[in-house]
């Protein structure tokens, strides 16, 4: 199993995401003994939004592009050529104001290309290239989603599994940390998680 790992809180030692998807990889690795791991840490190293040179990139043919052009494509190349070389993403984020942190949403608008992750029939309609890769989310959230906001107020989980969708990964397994700052909530809300990824991984084909 080769796994590209996404780091979104920028809490780097006391966060849920973080300490739930470090248990997790501890228990795919005794699973798979021949798991190696990529670390790509949005938290330490931010993406840049896209600007106007690169979205031109974007849409100029490759035979066409300006040596400008090709240099504001080089960090999007670089990140879609690193999923490839995957066959498993773990994402591990905090949810922020119902959605996605923004160095997260920067990351998929760098890899969401047409001709490198999707592409176009001859009818108009979008076909996603990256095909057979599994993908694991740890999903933490402050607030516990009961009463209001509810589960349907939350941006995150369809944004992820669209996103996923579109570029052709149907594979997308969630483990929530739910109210980790919540008082009735915030003890029990990582120790479940941690279970929840435990019988997550045992349900795993060997």
């Amino acid at each position: 199993m080769k796994l590209l790992h996404i780091k979104v809180s920028p809490n780097l030692t006391g966060s849920a995401s973080r300490i739930v998807a470090n248990h997790l990889l501890t228990k795919l690795n005794q699973r798979y003994r021949a798991l190696t791991e990529t670390v790509l840490d949005l938290a330490q190293q931010p993406l840049p939004h896209l600007d106007a040179l690169t979205v031109s990139a974007f849409l100029t043919k490759a035979e066409e592009r300006s040596a400008e052009q090709r240099q504001a494509l080089a960090l999007s190349e670089q990140l879609v050529d690193q999923l490839l070389a995957h066959d498993t993403l773990l994402i591990s984020s905090p949810m922020w104001n119902l959605g996605l942190p923004s160095v997260l949403k920067a990351w998929f608008d760098h890899i969401t290309r047409a001709g490198r992750t999707f592409a176009f029939t001859a009818e108009g309609e979008k076909v996603g290239l990256v095909t057979d890769k599994k993908v694991f989310v740890v999903l933490a959230n402050g607030t516990p989603l009961i009463g209001w906001p509810t589960e349907a107020d939350d941006q995150f989980t369809p944004y992820i599994t669209t996103a996923l969708r579109y570029i052709g990964i149907t594979d997308v397994r969630f483990i929530r940390v739910d109210g980790t700052h919540h008082p009735l909530t915030k003890t029990a809300a990582v120790p479940e998680a941690i279970a929840a990824a435990d019988l997550l991984v045992n349900m795993l084909p060997a």
